[in-house]
């Protein structure tokens, strides 16, 4: 954005960026306190030299009051006066509140006058640079993303400081080491000569990528950087016609392939793909609410969110939340899980369930999410006749992942206090109606001979001797007419092992399984290898100890040849951690929760955190810190872990040691074998 015209940035099909611009004539909403009131800022206002114009409007105001108010409408000539102006009318103590200041520039332009989300196929005329008119072009059919082109700039450290840069992009890389000058230069020199419109280092923001920030602050690498020499909004991710991630990805990953998750979610969203990368869920999900209220010349409130007083009985009764059926814990095979195609979208679209209006005929967020829930249902079925791991199938996979999350996020945050019009009866009555469909859904399976193996909330796993995959698929389909809800054959397991709890090993572990698929896929909840925490190389080994010892025909091979073949295999994982890794394989990352000075003495990520400090290096709540156990029993914490940024190649390898036996012992455990490691010469027990 500039002061009273909006860039915007074009991709052509042919790969050619075109920057165009538009005119900004960003507006306020003032509601004053009387007429007398009305009449003195109209006054004040048709004085201001920073007033286009003033005009007297009635509006409807947020979701629940259905009565119209009298505003003025306030348009300025740019974004630095409307600021002022919004200003000088608070201060002035004739409004009781304003409208759409709070809202960015940016936000301002899309919906008020652009109205085409961000990275959507677009028909734009213009006349030189300017443009005269823009039309959002359907792509449903797409699979591929828009043509844009990614950069990945991998920093590598040295005592703390960056020492290196791995550039990455289109399947190519480039190494570069040395001082901080010359990588500022490579840097420089390599991003103006591929060219690329979307750039990501990990951390950039709050992380160890924050070094690389701060070199962006120099006039010289902007100047260098940019197409040109607008000014640059980092904190939005805008740098002259490129675009710098930040590190929010749900659902889909910072890669070529994730590009087509992050125009879904940016798209959703109606932002851009700077502020997609950088925003919670709950804020694109507010970001959507607002457009679709602009449309319809609707005012949001700063907030209209709705909790009443209650007994305490009534919110026991009201607020249990989702089912989940205990699981039979041990090794099953041909298992299915069944699961509802998005489930609570399904559910509030089918009963009308909105903000305004929890008990039916409600229309906010039925009318948002109904075209996107219908494109992630094609998404889907058009998935099952794409060729498993082409670039078709993985760019589709990411568009519906990325869908998901934002589409499930609707109902997570339907009651929240941190949204704008939450209401806690439409999250209860979501609950209760999915409630109501899993238990009717269990004894339809009953009544047909299925046993429920495992229920969570929108899926079912259900057994029945030789059971073949198409009658799993009928059950599916008479669960669907039963409950009026789509239902489908998800998974089907060849094999499927639910844990017991370490702590109390007669209680099964909720929400803990893993197991291998027909098609030979590995699949996992709640264990090591689904940890965002665990070292990459226990993942690497519990993912392949699973597809080992799963991989055999009957379940008495899987307790014998198949456990032999993972003791093994654990074997061979402890020679690669007495041989030596480097940081990439050992690296365990948290996020901090709050400030490094706020944790208690002698916590992992603390430390590392409080050791990047001491070099100068930004750490802050929400940063994400990594770290090596390099002395994990050693009596002073600070001796414990090494930032990975400080990492020199030594570390404990009796700790790694243990987390892999760990992990290995979640598995054996879980399928009714235990492995003895007492000893250096290690027996096999086996339970059968």
């Amino acid at each position: 954005m500039l002061d009273s015209e909006a860039v915007v940035w074009v991709k052509t099909p042919s790969g050619e960026a075109i920057r165009l611009v538009d005119e900004y004539r960003p507006r306020i909403f003032a509601e004053p306190r009387s007429p007398e009131a009305e009449l003195m800022l109209v006054q004040m206002l048709e004085q201001s030299p920073l007033v286009r114009s003033v005009e007297a409007v009635e509006m409807l105001v947020g979701l629940r009051n259905r009565e119209r108010r009298r505003l003025l409408r306030i348009e300025s000539f740019g974004a630095t006066s409307i600021d002022r102006v919004s200003k000088l009318v608070r201060r002035s103590g004739l409004v009781s509140e304003i409208y759409g200041g709070s809202l960015p520039h940016v936000h301002r332009y899309l919906f008020n006058r652009l109205r085409v989300e961000p990275s959507s196929r677009a028909a734009i005329t213009a006349s030189g640079e300017r443009i005269v008119s823009a039309e959002r072009l359907e792509d449903l059919e797409e699979i591929r993303p828009p043509p844009f082109t990614l950069l990945r700039m991998l920093p590598s450290y040295s005592s703390g400081r960056v020492e290196g840069l791995c550039f990455q992009m289109a399947g190519g890389s480039f190494l570069v080491r040395g001082s901080e000058d010359r990588l500022m230069d490579k840097m420089v020199e390599l991003v103006s000569s591929l060219d690329p419109d979307l750039i990501y280092v990990p951390g950039l923001q709050r992380g160890p990528g924050s070094q690389i920030m701060d070199w962006l602050r120099s006039s010289e690498v902007r100047k260098g950087i940019g197409r040109c020499l607008d000014a640059w909004r980092l904190s939005q991710g805008s740098a002259a016609g490129r675009v710098f991630l930040g590190d929010v990805f749900y659902g889909f990953e910072p890669d070529e392939y994730g590009i087509a998750g992050l125009v879904e979610r940016a798209r959703f969203s109606f932002t851009t793909l700077g502020l997609a990368t950088r925003w919670t869920s709950n804020r694109c999900i507010d970001s959507r609410n607002i457009y679709e209220l602009v449309r319809i010349n609707v005012l949001a409130p700063q907030l209209e969110h709705i909790e009443g007083v209650r007994r305490l009985k009534e919110l026991l009764d009201s607020d249990r939340g989702g089912v989940t059926f205990t699981p039979k814990p041990g090794l099953h095979e041909n298992v299915a899980a069944l699961d509802f195609d998005s489930q609570y979208p399904s559910i509030i679209l089918k009963h009308g369930i909105s903000y305004e209006s929890p008990s039916g005929g409600g229309q906010l967020i039925p009318s948002i999410i109904q075209p996107w829930l219908e494109r992630r249902l094609r998404l889907k079925r058009l998935r099952k006749s794409l060729q498993p791991l082409s670039e078709e199938e993985l760019y589709c996979t990411q568009r519906i992942e990325a869908l998901k999350l934002i589409l499930c996020t609707q109902y997570g945050i339907s009651g929240c206090c941190w949204n704008r019009f939450g209401n806690t009866l439409a999250f209860e009555e979501i609950n209760r109606i999915s409630r109501q469909a899993m238990m009717l859904s269990k004894s339809v399976a009953e009544e047909d001979g299925f046993e429920i193996i495992y229920g969570d909330v929108d899926s079912l796993f259900v057994y029945r001797r030789r059971a073949s995959r198409r009658e799993y698929e009928e059950l599916a389909k008479r669960i669907s007419e039963a409950t009026g809800l789509p239902m489908s054959l998800d998974r089907h397991f060849k094999f499927i092992a639910f844990p017991r709890l370490r702590t109390d090993p007669d209680t099964p572990a909720l929400k803990r399984y893993f197991g291998l698929t027909y098609e030979g896929v590995v699949e996992a909840r709640g264990i090591e290898l689904r940890r965002s925490d665990t070292p990459p190389i226990v993942r690497e080994f519990q993912e392949r100890l699973i597809k080992t010892v799963l991989s055999f025909e009957s379940v008495e091979e899987v307790l014998s040849d198949g456990v032999e073949e993972g003791v093994r295999l654990l074997e061979e994982y402890e020679g690669l951690i007495d041989s030596g890794l480097g940081v990439e394989e050992l690296e365990i990352r948290r996020t901090l929760g709050r400030s490094p000075e706020e944790y208690s003495r002698g916590l992992a990520q603390a430390i590392a955190a409080i050791q990047l400090q001491a070099l100068g290096m930004r750490v802050e709540k929400g940063s994400g810190v990594g770290f090596i156990y390099t002395s994990r029993s050693h009596s002073n914490p600070h001796v414990r872990v090494r930032a990975s940024q400080l990492f020199k190649g030594r570390y404990d390898k009796e700790y790694y040691r243990a987390y892999l036996r760990r992990a290995a012992g979640t598995v054996f455990e879980a399928i009714g074998a235990v492995i003895n490691r007492a000893s250096k010469d290690a027996r096999l027990e086996r339970w059968l």
